[in-house]
Parts: C-alpha cells; structure tokens; sequence
C-alpha cells in the first residue's frame, strides 16, 4: 500500500486525530513497560518478605511442638525441662538473628532490583 498523502482538498485536521494517537500510544508503551518492571520489583520484594515470616513462623511452630513433647517427657523433671527449654530458646535465637539479619538485607536488594530496571 503507498502512503496517503494529503491533497489540496482534504483538511489537515482530520489526519491529526490519528497522528495524535499513534504518538499517544507510542508514549504510553514506552512508559507503561517501566511501570510494570518497577511493579514487579516491588511485588517480587514483598513476596519475599512473606516467604521469610512464613519460615520464621514455621521455626516457631516446630519449636513449640518441641517444647511440647519435652513437657510431656520430661514433665516431672525440672532440670531437663530447663535444658529443654534452653536448646529451644537458642534455637528461636539463631532462627531470629538470620530472620533480622534478611530483613537488614532487603532494603538493598529491594533497591539494587529497581536500579536494574531503571
């Protein structure tokens, strides 16, 4: 197909609607894709974070079932209920520092994300 071109009839301002569009639609394409990486960037982040407490509450639940059974075994017995509960209760510590140590993390993984789709 050749391209139309206007002729001294027809008026320039019905081509321009269309021009406007093409141009529109070319603007928006090139900004709606950024848009949408920085959005899943963010999404990407947050479902991160959700992972990281689903595994935390995970440890939690593991360790009060633990906790649990040493009191069902060892109920009568306070020293090795204390050992019990001591073992635990470093074991939540660890699974916390690793938790706050991730979570110190994110802010620069959750930036360094956006700087690459920039």
């Amino acid at each position: 197909m050749s391209e139309r071109k206007p002729d001294s009839n027809s008026t320039p301002s019905m081509e321009m609607p269309s021009q406007m569009m093409e141009w529109w639609a070319q603007q928006w394409m090139q900004n709606a894709n950024p848009m949408t990486r920085l959005q899943l960037a963010w999404m990407q982040s947050v479902s991160e974070v959700m992972e990281q407490e689903a595994n935390f509450l995970k440890a939690m639940a593991d360790a009060s079932q633990r906790l649990a059974e040493c009191y069902d075994t060892h109920g009568g017995d306070p020293e090795k209920m204390g050992e019990c509960y001591r073992s635990i209760a470093n074991e939540i510590s660890d699974h916390h520092m690793e938790r706050m140590k991730k979570v110190a993390e994110m802010p620069n993984e959750f930036r360094r994300r956006i700087w690459e789709e920039i």
